[in-house]
């Protein structure tokens, strides 16, 4: 995550990757996990704020991708396909 700190004008950007790396061998035993046919994912998101005075206004904008596949049975995940999603939010404060 990367901010700056203007006083009127302040833009961000957060970026982030996961990857699932699998076991190194063969699972024999029960597997617990949400996820497991995914082989990696990354998220982009830039922010803008603008401040007057005690109100502030702060659009972002967030794009995350996951690649779904099938799950091997050493945790890795083949045959991937990519699936995003855009995403658009908007705070706005008042700070007393």
């Amino acid at each position: 995550d990367i901010h700056s700190n203007g006083k009127k004008w302040q833009v961000g950007l957060l970026a982030g990757y996961a990857q699932n790396l699998g076991a190194g061998k063969d699972i024999t035993g029960p597997t617990y996990q949400r996820g497991s046919n995914i082989a990696y994912l990354y998220r982009i998101s830039p922010r803008f704020i603008y401040n007057s005075g005690k109100f502030r206004i702060a659009p972002e904008i967030e794009y995350t991708v996951a690649a779904y596949g099938t799950a091997q049975s050493d945790g890795l995940v083949k045959d991937t396909k990519e699936i995003g999603n855009l995403r658009f939010l908007l705070g706005v404060y008042y700070f007393f």
